[in-house]
């Protein structure tokens, strides 16, 4: 006796859901890579008709150096590659160069050996793989008053980009990942470019110079971010999980630094008065500091907060300082924590925090078992000076 398709599906309620689960992913993955093909399909053919462009007979051909981490993107930067860069390179007639980073520091001691007819260095890969690239070439010129002679594209391969998303947070939140990475080689081959401020970063004492184009952070935020792994247990909830164990545990947490910076600029805080006035001048005279290159109206200060954010490119020649109050309510503490969590880099601070825009900021942490974050590495956390390079790199990404 037939009973239909719907006694059926009830009866085998287990494997009917299943089923359906089953098509409607397949579903939606075949409609997402259709649309990734359409995207390629037309950005290939604007590379094409770029490549079509005649050229003078003695004219060199245009030569791209490619460095991609392996490693970045959990593994998947080569497919990612191939798929929606190298086909349009190739369609533009580019002579490509690819190379492969095997370990860390790698492309720091490789930009010593560039051939001199290299125009272009592109960096697939995520923040760290880009400071690494970064530093080797401005290491390798040493022109701090001249900006880097070669120019540098991007190509966001990396699980944080935090450039990229802070120089264009609408594509990076809106746009599938084959577009992103399609466009950003078709940028390279357009010679899309704008010149961006960069961050040099020197130890007081003795230790290497690195150059940073997005972020330093320094605090309980970032100890926390670094540390979510450590909850595990709580599945999807272990990020916000990782904001209460503080506050349950450790209340309140003790980070103390001292700061300088030259106040040639604005520094306002949240209450919109200048800050340089709310330090009592006869602190400012006892203290003293090491610095490089001190000059007559850098101001210093002891502070206690839990967190000190420093940002380039994100105000206009000036670094973008944020530090957060010496107390905050628990409540309000884990509720700025987990906005943490969904906060890109692009994003400005919250008004209730103290902003500085200098130039020169020289940060010195209280202990020394504390660690930085700069573009997504983590350095152990010695006193540092920084000083922002405006205008030092010109960097391909599209409009």
């Amino acid at each position: 006796m037939n009973r239909g398709i719907f006694y059926t599906l009830r009866k085998h309620w287990k494997k009917s859901t299943f089923a359906a689960l089953a098509t409607g992913y397949g579903i939606y993955y075949m409609n997402n890579k259709h649309r990734a093909n359409i995207v390629r399909r037309r950005l290939c053919a604007e590379a094409a008709e770029y490549g079509r462009q005649t050229t003078a007979s003695t004219a060199k051909q245009r030569r791209v150096v490619v460095f991609f981490n392996p490693k970045a993107g959990s593994g998947r930067t080569r497919k990612a590659l191939k798929d929606d860069a190298v086909p349009i390179f190739n369609l533009a007639g580019i002579d490509v160069v690819y190379v492969e980073l095997d370990y860390v520091g790698q492309a720091k001691t490789l930009m010593n050996y560039l051939d001199e007819t290299t125009d272009t260095i592109v960096v697939a890969g995520g923040s760290g793989t880009i400071m690494e690239v970064v530093t080797g070439l401005l290491t390798k010129y040493n022109e701090e008053s001249k900006s880097c002679p070669l120019p540098v594209g991007i190509i966001p391969l990396g699980d944080e980009n935090s450039l990229f998303e802070k120089l264009l947070p609408d594509r990076c939140k809106n746009m599938p990942r084959a577009r992103i990475i399609g466009e950003a080689a078709l940028a390279i081959v357009k010679k899309e470019s704008r010149m961006i401020d960069v961050m040099k970063i020197s130890p007081q004492k003795s230790g290497k110079t690195i150059y940073a184009l997005s972020y330093v952070k320094w605090g309980i935020f970032r100890d926390i971010a670094s540390d979510y792994d450590r909850y595990w247990l709580a599945g999807p909830l272990k990020k916000r999980l990782a904001y209460i164990a503080p506050v349950l545990f450790n209340w309140p947490p003790k980070y103390s630094s001292e700061i300088a910076y030259n106040v040639c600029n604005t520094a306002m805080t949240n209450s919109g008065q200048n800050l340089s006035t709310s330090v009592e001048k006869s602190a400012l005279q006892n203290m003293t500091y090491n610095l490089p290159h001190k000059e007559e109206n850098d101001k210093t200060e002891s502070l206690e907060s839990f967190e000190v954010d420093i940002d380039a490119n994100r105000t206009k020649h000036n670094l973008a300082v944020s530090i957060w109050p010496e107390a905050m309510d628990k409540k309000d503490f884990i509720l700025a924590g987990w906005r943490q969590i969904k906060q890109k880099h692009s994003e400005q601070p919250s008004e209730e925090l103290k902003t500085l825009t200098p130039s020169r900021f020289f940060l010195r942490p209280s202990r020394n078992d504390m660690w930085y974050t700069i573009d997504g590495e983590d350095y152990e956390a010695y006193p540092i000076f920084i000083k922002l390079l405006p205008h030092h790199i010109q960097l391909y990404y599209p409009r």
